[in-house]
């Protein structure tokens, strides 16, 4: 887990050599000062013990002819030549038989052993406060070994043990000495670790400086920006970084200022393209107005002789019931038919001009309900029993009136119901009417060819048309849905479809039951 402090990788180069370096030095030099302490200690150690040994050895020889004189005056000289030397703690002199001769200072308890036959000198006990030393007191005797040997002077020596010089040592003095030698080692050692740390900061930080000033130079260009470049100064690692960063900067700054000349020649031809663009698109919007304008003054012009063509054919059709002539009058009801969906062409394309010029309007009036589902009957049960079709309404709202732009609205419906009656054979269509506290929903459902999702996707496009091949079956403009999702948006609704190939469609629209403008 990372810490409260960024990790130690993430230091800079010189903190992370200081602290390497220091922390090396200091496990040496703590290793040189523990062997060393260690070998000094030992050193005086045995050079106090080998001290202690030879006085023990020293009043043994001196008390020889005090043993043999059974003076213990004169070995009362050495005992008191003993007790002068600062270590000795106690100090006696044993007969052969282990009799005390003449004894100085307390021994205390934990060095009283049982005596043996000592021959030599050499350490008897050793606790924690002291060293027990015992010397053996000897006097040499010489024997021939046979009169031959006499004859040729040759003579075995012997030694006798007649005594037994015994010293107690202390160890004071030595964990004494052995404590200030560690003492001074670590004080030697702690000052060379602050010495060497000292040392060591002061020459890495002038030896880092030129890397960091490159450092700074390189979060400087990062900061701003700008084309920096770094001073050539340092060791030679640092100073092939310092010119490759600067190399690099020269071949940016060169490549900037390319950059900077195409974006210039871009920006002058794409501000040549923007002002054709802008005479195209205007030239554009002129020539869809007057497109428009053509449409709707060829669609008057058209509607006035295809009206007068079809009000002369119901003329004709009377006359024609009056004279009997019926297998004239389905010729008349063809040219009729024709005439009408001629007729419905040429509003379509008059609504599409009205609505990309922005001359349409929308009439707000409180619609009966009511009536508009009279109305919406009387034009489709016709239409849905060409295909054999069963038409049904459905009311579910809890409203009576309400305000909308009704002939919109109706041309809408009509539309939408038309289209149901026209892709649905031997099926059924269904009219829904739903409110709420605050929408009313027409819902428009078949069971006819159905819509893919491609078709779902452009159906409410301009001149698009289900099947748009030469040999289609359904005839049309491919205007009426794009038309009604133009009028439904423009009264403050929305129009939805879904369907599935084969299964039919549903087409809801939806519409506010309260508006915030006055209703007209």
């Amino acid at each position: 887990m990372k810490s409260n402090s960024f990790k130690f990788s993430e230091r800079s180069i010189k903190a992370q050599v200081v602290t390497f370096i220091v922390i090396a030095i200091t496990v040496m030099i703590f290793v040189i000062s523990l062997v060393t302490s260690s070998w000094i200690n030992q050193q005086y150690r045995h050079l106090m013990l080998t001290n202690a040994m030879q006085l023990t050895e020293g009043l043994a020889k001196q008390a020889v002819f005090s043993v043999l004189s059974g003076s213990e005056q004169n070995a009362q000289e050495a005992m008191e030549q003993v007790q002068g030397f600062e270590s000795v703690s106690a100090a006696r002199i044993l007969l052969e038989n282990y009799e005390p001769f003449i004894s100085r200072g307390e021994f205390p308890v934990s060095v009283q052993v049982e005596h043996t036959h000592w021959l030599t000198t050499q350490v008897s006990i050793e606790t924690e406060e002291h060293w027990f030393i015992i010397s053996p007191i000897t006097v040499r005797l010489s024997l021939a070994e046979n009169e031959n040997s006499s004859e040729s002077g040759t003579n075995h020596v012997s030694h006798e043990v007649i005594g037994y010089a015994e010293v107690l040592y202390s160890k004071a003095p030595l964990t004494e000495a052995q404590n200030q030698v560690t003492l001074l080692i670590a004080s030697i050692g702690l000052i060379s670790i602050v010495f060497f740390s000292v040392f060591l900061h002061l020459g890495l930080v002038k030896l880092f400086i030129p890397l960091r000033n490159l450092s700074t130079t390189m979060q400087l260009a990062e900061t701003t920006k700008e084309y920096v470049f770094a001073e050539d100064t340092g060791a030679q690692e640092i100073k092939n970084m310092a010119n490759s960063f600067n190399n690099m900067m020269k071949v940016l700054q060169k490549q900037g200022n390319d950059i900077k000349l195409h974006r210039d020649r871009l920006e002058s031809e794409v501000k040549e393209r923007t002002t054709e663009l802008v005479d195209a698109r205007d030239a554009a919007i002129k020539a869809s107005r007057h497109k428009s304008e053509f449409i709707a003054n060829i669609s008057h012009e058209l509607r006035t002789p295809i009206q007068s063509i079809i009000g002369y054919g119901e003329l004709v059709t009377e006359e024609l019931e009056q004279e009997g002539k019926i297998e004239l009058i389905h010729d008349m009801d063809r040219i009729a038919n024709n005439s009408q969906r001629l007729l419905s062409m040429i509003n379509s394309l008059l609504d599409l001009a009205k609505v990309e010029s922005g001359k349409i309007d929308v009439n707000l009036t409180e619609v009966n309900i009511e009536r508009l589902i009279l109305i919406v009957r009387d034009t489709i049960s016709p239409l849905a029993s060409k295909n054999n079709n069963q038409f049904s309404i459905i009311q579910k709202q809890t409203i009576s009136l309400f305000p909308t732009d009704k002939e919109k609205l109706e041309q809408v419906l009509i539309n939408l119901l038309g289209n149901a009656c026209k892709f649905t054979q031997n099926g059924e269509i269904r009219f829904t009417v739903e409110s709420t506290d605050s929408i009313i929903k027409f819902i428009v459902s078949d069971t006819g060819i159905g819509l893919s999702k491609e078709q779902q996707s452009y159906i409410f496009e301009e001149f698009r048309q289900v099947d748009a091949s030469q040999s289609r079956k359904f005839s049309g403009t491919g205007l009426g849905l794009a038309i009604s999702k133009v009028f439904i948006e423009l009264i403050g609704g929305t129009i939805t479809v879904e369907s599935q190939l084969g299964s039919g469609s549903m087409f809801v629209v939806t519409l506010p039951i309260h508006r915030d403008n006055q209703v007209s």
